[in-house]
């Protein structure tokens, strides 16, 4: 996988995002002027939608509501919180490392 990403993102393939970043960036710049207070939000559909049409060719998304952005948002969400530390019993109990899980 290193080598692919390596591939992919090199200085010379970056160069070809430029009109995708640059869509990203005006949709990312209209919504932020004509509704402010959402700013998260629009973030999120951005980042979401540039990863998306960079790795997958699928084209920027506009909307908070499409549901591919919803389901990008409630993975990347839920691997947020499996990541806090202290979430699971075994951080408590080091000892329960050693035991099988079948």
């Amino acid at each position: 996988m290193g080598k692919a990403v390596d591939e992919g993102f090199s200085k010379s393939s970056v160069k070809g995002f430029y009109e995708k970043r640059m869509t990203e960036a005006v949709f990312l710049a209209h919504d932020c002027l004509v509704k402010p207070a959402q700013w998260d939000n629009y973030f999120h559909r951005a980042a979401a939608s540039m990863i998306l049409s960079v790795a997958y060719g699928h084209p920027a998304i506009t909307s908070e509501q499409d549901p591919t952005i919803q389901a990008v948002n409630s993975f990347a969400s839920c691997v947020t919180r499996a990541a806090y530390p202290g979430v699971y019993l075994v951080y408590f109990s080091p000892g329960m490392r050693h035991i099988p899980s079948r």
